[in-house]
């Protein structure tokens, strides 16, 4: 049964999802608000990527092109980010609860980053293409989301808390990986890419130190971009 897809490229679809992104800002920015040291761990569900990787996918698979997805993407970051730290102003305004400072660092950094969300959504749109590549790139969201989940789990056995962004994650890759195994032109191919891609996730994002390793994990995010365009573009020659 195909997906209804109701983001096209136009003026009102992209006010649309850039509205739908200001709700989500508002209710992660209140959800920030909630205590972070217990079981479920409601607050800011967007600090992690499976929140965002879920969110970005789901704009995908609703998007009638890449150019649609790749701007209703942009836009829909852009947006959460805005009312998120927009919200956060205002509270502090009316409210003395909220009187924590302004993190102008934070709010530039994940405007920034709505950029290569937008260049992730306008490449994975190609896996509506019919050739085995498509597997390839269904595989990316679903390996990035089990990497998540392994390593929150183990978190989740050393500190008994995060278990509403564990359960997000492996519900979302569950779901994804049942749903996408039915669309690839090829299953081993997405199966062995699915293995490879939660491996390279895990240790890249999740297995390596922060710090001064930082610009590694920059690095090896833009060169999986050029090295997808290549083979898209090689694959459509």
């Amino acid at each position: 049964m195909p997906i209804l897809k109701p983001l096209h490229h136009s003026i009102k679809s992209y006010i649309h999802i850039f509205l739908v992104g200001i709700l989500v800002g508002c209710i992660c920015r209140l959800l920030d608000y909630c205590p972070a040291d217990t079981l479920w761990s409601f607050s800011s569900p967007q600090t992690l990527l499976g929140f965002w990787i879920i969110t970005n996918t789901i704009i995908v698979l609703l998007s009638t092109s890449n150019i649609c997805a790749g701007i209703s993407s942009f836009l829909y970051m852009f947006g959460m980010t805005l009312s998120f730290y927009g919200l956060k102003a205002i509270l502090e305004m009316f409210t003395p609860g909220f009187s924590e400072p302004f993190r102008t660092s934070l709010f530039v950094m994940f405007t920034l980053l709505s950029i290569p969300c937008g260049i992730a959504a306008f490449i994975l749109y190609y896996w509506n293409r019919e050739h085995r590549f498509n597997s390839v790139l269904y595989a990316l969201p679903v390996g990035a989301l089990f990497a998540e989940a392994i390593t929150i789990f183990i978190y989740f056995l050393e500190h008994h808390t995060f278990l509403f962004q564990l359960l997000m994650d492996i519900i979302g890759a569950i779901v994804f990986l049942f749903m996408f195994y039915k669309r690839v032109k090829s299953k081993a191919l997405y199966l062995t890419a699915l293995l490879i891609s939660s491996a390279v996730f895990y240790f890249v994002l999740y297995g390596l130190p922060q710090g001064k390793l930082f610009p590694i994990y920059i690095v090896g995010a833009c060169l999986s971009f050029v090295l997808l365009i290549f083979v898209v573009s090689k694959k459509d020659r």
